[in-house]
């Protein structure tokens, strides 16, 4: 059981200085450059105005449902909604260097090691945590650690070994590491390396994660990789591969791009923990044959519920510029089948497939020329409110069709859809820096905080709707590079948020620990 201590508890032992160093261990973006420290861009809260105008309601079908099909109450759903409001708050508990070996390389702005579509770079499970990234040789590491017993306490040192039969195949900010667990059987699962390539994949011993003290932590706990996943069949043109953990942790999916960019068709397979084998569910998001494709913020389920969503924008071209748009679907059936936000099903997996002439998938309409941003983020809450961090043009902005341009003048803002299916849109005041994402993270109070770009931290609450934004922390402005990259495994049994972030100009990649209210 994981000790949760009072946030004034917290804040009294960080007054105390009882802080504690974690212990020390060895984009499809757009054309861009080196991106410059700061430019925090405003702060405060931002709750009207144009940045924080509510997009217009949509309705919806109504709340979360579980496994057996009924519908349950905001305040109900996934065992952890109506929690008691309580104003949002951070403390940093430490911060430690998970890896001193990153690797350097620029590329589309950042680092390989630092990705907002990395699902995910850093996962906990069973009192460890699991991060991966590429090093300076160019090789896929892997770390591990012991959490620690109560906040801010000692973790165990990180436990690293490399991969040495592949080397990073090109210096592109696409090809990065993604994890995925499946605690029915106690695996790992990685795929590493792709843009527009053959699958590359591979997945540890069983038990690896259910008894790591008695499973060597070492690459012969691994497969060897491997280009297919369901017989020895090859799966080519890979995009962005995302692991997600289905309810109960007996089966995971994996979905990825096939395709590219500005025609790209999203996949789903399934990994059953009983049988250790793969199988293709299909595709469930068509872009080839309409010559765009879908660019997914997210596919995640309720917390503690069964609902699957999915978040995206659409591009037209390989010109980011031509992004436009907040899409939504989600599926009561592990992606199996579909169903728009008005709770109308538009698709089935493999057989037909949401396209953009589908009807009721726009939630926000976000025109192109507008410096939105593909691949963000998005996040649901135990209350099955879905929760999408995008950055674009403010609404004041004129369209301007240089996407550099644009998003020199973009602004963060929280998109959040409520169990009823209406949607509102609120303005975070806070500029972007370049072409950098950031994530989302939900305390146990459901709630909200954005960790953005230059580790700048905002928060919100329920209580009210989450119009009101205020920056938290920006005292670590100026020494980080690339996205901001969090341990969300972890914040589903904690109020403990790690995140993961390269150093500027350092191959030194940060893990930094806080409690959050």
């Amino acid at each position: 059981m994981t000790l949760r201590l009072p946030f004034s508890v917290l804040l009294l032992l960080v007054s105390a200085g009882c802080l504690a160093s974690c212990s020390d261990g060895e984009r499809d973006t757009t054309p861009g450059g080196s991106t410059s420290g700061g430019g925090a861009g405003g702060g405060g809260a931002n709750a009207g105005g144009a940045t924080g105008a509510t997009i217009p309601a949509v309705t919806g079908a109504g709340g979360d449902t579980a496994a057996s099909g009924t519908t349950t109450s905001a305040t109900t759903s996934g065992g952890g909604g109506g929690a008691e409001a309580v104003a949002p708050g951070i403390v940093k508990l430490a911060e430690g260097k998970l890896a001193e070996s990153g690797l350097t390389v620029v590329s589309y702005g950042g680092y390989l090691n630092g990705e907002s579509f990395q699902q995910d770079a850093i996962v906990s499970f069973g009192g460890y945590q699991y991060t991966a990234f590429w090093n300076t040789s160019r090789n896929v590491v892997l770390a591990r650690r012991q959490l620690p017993a109560s906040p801010g306490g000692d973790g165990g040192a990180w436990q690293k070994f490399d991969f040495k039969d592949h080397r990073l195949s090109a210096d592109d900010a696409h090809n990065t590491i993604s994890l995925g667990i499946a605690p029915g059987d106690g695996t790992l699962h990685l795929a590493f390396d792709h843009h527009g390539s053959t699958l590359h994949y591979r997945r540890s011993v069983a038990g690896l994660l259910t008894d790591p003290e008695g499973t060597a932590w070492a690459a012969a706990s691994f497969s060897a990789v491997s280009s297919a996943l369901v017989g020895s069949t090859p799966v080519h043109l890979v995009t962005y591969p995302r692991f997600v953990t289905e309810p109960g942790g007996n089966k995971l999916l994996l979905s990825a791009r096939i395709g590219e960019s500005g025609s790209g068709d999203e996949h789903l397979w399934e990994y059953d923990t009983t049988t250790h084998a793969w199988s293709a569910l299909g595709e469930y998001i068509e872009g080839t044959d309409a010559s765009i494709n879908a660019y997914l913020h997210g596919l995640a389920y309720t917390r503690g519920g069964s609902r699957l969503h999915a978040a995206w924008c659409w591009r037209d071209t390989p010109n980011a510029t031509t992004n436009h748009g907040l899409l939504y679907i989600y599926s009561d059936d592990h992606g199996r089948t579909w169903h728009n936000n008005a709770g109308d099903k538009v698709a089935t997996t493999g057989a037909s497939f949401v396209a953009r002439s589908t009807a009721g998938l726009s939630v926000g309409a976000i025109g192109q020329n507008r410096g939105l941003i593909n691949q963000e983020h998005m996040a649901v809450d135990a209350s099955g409110r879905v929760h999408v961090l995008l950055s674009h043009l403010p609404d004041a902005e004129a369209d301007n069709a240089n996407f550099t341009n644009a998003r020199a003048r973009s602004e963060f803002f929280h998109y959040v859809r409520e169990p009823e299916g209406t949607w509102a849109r609120h303005g975070l005041g806070l500029r972007v820096i370049e072409n950098f994402r950031g994530k989302l993270a939900i305390s146990s109070t459901e709630n909200v905080y954005a960790i953005l770009p230059d580790l700048r931290i905002a928060g919100a609450s329920p209580s009210d709707g989450y119009a009101t934004w205020t920056l938290l922390d920006a005292s670590d402005s100026g020494r980080f590079f690339s996205d901001p990259l969090i341990d969300t495994a972890r914040l589903e049994t904690s109020d403990e948020l790690t995140v993961y972030y390269p150093e500027r100009g350092s191959v030194n990649i940060w893990g930094l620990e806080y409690a959050l209210r």
